[in-house]
């Protein structure tokens, strides 16, 4: 009986360890991306045809985010086809299923989470690993 409680118990603390571990982890990433500038790249589609995205994203310490991006992509007639866009809202670190995820919505209510990757190094990527996420300095934020 005594080993069954005291199993328990180490499951319990290393639960717990886990659980500190992770919001240590959430809290290192918040500070990551608070009041920062980043540089966000990646690609949708294929290597020929597909588009490239990049966005300065503006993380402000406020909770909102401003976003100037820009795609390319290679027509069949080998033209570059530009698209510039502008987008805000709101964002927050959070999980699911156990696994941290950033999640954004847009005013236009368009709500997006994307999961965030931790490496043991410390890099930090998006998605599956194929969205790029570099620091640039301090966000540009209204007061």
């Amino acid at each position: 009986m005594s080993l069954k409680i005291a199993s328990a118990l180490l499951l319990g603390l290393s639960l717990a360890s886990a659980a500190a571990t992770q919001s240590a982890s959430e809290a290192n990433v918040r500070e990551f991306f608070n009041g920062q500038q980043m540089l966000v790249t990646y690609r949708e589609g294929g290597p020929v045809y597909g588009t490239f995205f990049t966005l300065q994203v503006h993380f402000c310490r406020s909770g909102r985010y401003i976003t100037f991006g820009e795609s390319r992509k290679h027509t069949v007639l080998d033209n570059v086809q530009v698209n510039r866009f502008t987008d805000q809202g709101t964002w927050t670190l959070g999980s699911l299923q156990g696994q941290m995820i950033l999640k954004y919505v847009s005013i236009s209510g368009q709500p997006n989470i994307v999961a965030v990757n931790v490496a043991p190094s410390g890099r930090v990527s998006l998605g599956d690993g194929g969205i790029s996420v570099v620091r640039q300095g301090p966000a540009q934020c209204p007061r």
